[in-house]
């Protein structure tokens, strides 16, 4: 443990570090809870919180952070966040407000945007909101002119949603079909590095670089002109979501396309063994990988770690593999990453313990979640203002007269607010079961990984057994129904243990 104490002070001795502060107006947003997050690594998006406040009756707040060097965080008030970066020492006045026209999402979280008071114009938020903003209108003038592109694009949004301004959040999609010609994008290029010749920041000059480099993917590029011309031999850029991107972009299910189908067998066999080297030898056998150790092992990790949920490898193996490089990896940033990776395969999976939560009552007083998880467990989370939660509320409010003595149910509401959740009991009396809020909702959603609402969850005691369960209109009343059987023969009550599964409740 010393050892990698003393290897990340070493790989962070010329990093700076201080304080923070942000002046925040949130005028949309009265008495809410305001959340400050850390991306801990951009592969997996991993966060820790490092500053929380609460706007005041006007919606405004004021919160510190330390932070190490240029740090990439995501500000969340109430449902909305936002991407920003923060430096040390620097001073943040701005007004945070809804995107205009979105909708709130179905995972209860919006995109918000940030309007910066007093920030200089070579402010790292200011040049990266500008650089996204010319790399979009490039890709939009041409989709524009693209029918089977831009037909693509089109698509791309309908599944995923309007895409926020931030590029490192754009749908890599819109990359893989492009029509441009490398005489466009090297025309673009020059225009963009002679826009931004004023800029004194290698660190942005580089990610203006690895933005153009991701317009150059294609059917008709040539991978290892893009491997030489951007890659090889040249540092490794963690904090550069552009660089991010293109890597995982030119090494796309290289596992499948190249690893598996010429060392299918060594492959299969060194991950099922956990064994770190000897799968990098694996991927050592591709030239862009051969002479690169670094690059070699980052390729690995991002490859395991994207394959996991396939049905090729050993899940075992690339677990053991994972946690084998989260502790002995030479490279201190690796071991970071891994041990994300690791967090990001296992959370909240079933199996793993529920995360220890602070919650408040009905009346306001602090409820530890651990002491209400005894025997089995059905927890529900939703909200008032999802309307889609009210059709699933209502499918439980059926199983709850059914199996409300068997399994003890916890209703847990994210609004921002508890009143909203003590109308809501209100219009519907027959959901007596424990009910608990959640005061800092986008906490909650961020430590428990939830992505949508609603969301519900099966426990024996702390332990998960269906993370997420199946919607109470979905197949959870065939779980619930199995388990009451198996009460009952537990019990030596025999009856009914040939009869087949009701029906869900109806809509």
């Amino acid at each position: 443990m010393r050892q990698l104490v003393l290897l990340v002070l070493l790989a962070l001795a010329h990093v700076a570090f201080g304080e923070a502060s942000l002046r925040i107006t949130a005028p949309e947003f009265h008495d809410q809870p305001v959340v400050l997050f850390r991306y801990m690594d951009l592969f997996t998006l991993r966060t820790e919180v490092i500053a929380t406040g609460r706007t005041d009756a006007q919606g405004s707040a004021y919160i510190r952070a330390e932070v190490a060097g240029r740090t990439r965080v995501q500000l969340r008030i109430g449902e909305a966040r936002t991407d920003l970066y923060l430096m040390p020492d620097g001073r943040y006045d701005l007004i945070f407000q809804r995107v205009k026209g979105n909708a709130r999402s179905i995972a209860g979280t919006t995109q918000a945007e940030v309007l910066f008071n007093g920030m200089e114009a070579l402010d790292i938020n200011a040049l990266t909101s500008d650089l996204n903003e010319r790399l979009d209108a490039f890709i939009a003038e041409d989709l524009a002119t693209d029918q089977a592109a831009g037909m693509q694009a089109v698509d791309v949004m309908r599944k995923g949603g309007t895409p926020p301004p931030d590029s490192s959040a754009r749908p890599n999609t819109l990359f893989v079909n492009p029509s441009w010609s490398e005489a466009r994008v090297d025309t673009f290029e020059k225009k963009l590095k002679r826009f931004y010749a004023g800029v004194d920041d290698p660190w942005f000059m580089g990610t203006l670089e690895y933005g153009v480099a991701g317009l150059r993917f294609g059917p008709r590029a040539n991978d290892k002109e893009l491997y030489d011309r951007y890659l090889k031999g040249r540092p490794v850029r963690y904090d550069d979501p552009e660089y991010i991107r293109f890597l995982r972009s030119l090494f796309e299910d290289h596992l499948m396309r190249f690893t598996y189908l010429s060392h299918e067998a060594e492959l299969l066999h060194t991950v099922s063994l956990g064994n770190a080297d000897s799968v990098k030898k694996v991927f050592a056998t591709h030239d862009f990988l051969s002479s690169d150790d670094r690059l070699c092992e980052l390729v690995v990790m991002n490859e395991l770690h994207g394959e996991y949920n396939g049905k090729v490898l050993d899940k075992a193996g690339v677990l053991r593999t994972l946690e084998q490089l989260a502790t002995r990896s030479t490279y201190p940033e690796h071991r970071i990453i891994a041990k994300d990776m690791v967090w990001d395969l296992t959370a909240m999976r079933p199996g793993s313990r529920m995360p220890s939560l602070r919650l408040t009552d009905m009346k306001g007083n602090e409820v530890q979640l651990d002491s209400l998880l005894k025997g089995p467990v059905l927890i529900a989370f939703t909200a008032a203002w999802c309307t889609y939660c009210e059709v699933e509320m209502s499918a439980l409010e059926s199983l709850y007269g059914e199996y409300g003595k068997l399994i003890s149910f916890i209703g847990i509401g994210v609004d921002p607010g508890q009143e909203a959740l003590s109308a809501s009991l209100r219009l519907h009396p027959k959901r007596d079961w424990t009910w608990l809020h959640a005061p800092d909702d986008g906490l909650l959603m961020e430590t428990l990984r939830l992505r949508s609402l609603p969301q519900f969850l099966l426990l024996n005691d702390t332990n998960l057994v269906h993370s997420p369960a199946p919607m109470p209109s979905q197949g959870m009343q065939a779980i619930l129904y199995r388990m009451k059987l198996a009460a009952e023969e537990e019990n030596k009550i025999k009856f009914g243990n040939e009869q087949q599964p009701p029906k869900p409740p109806q809509r």
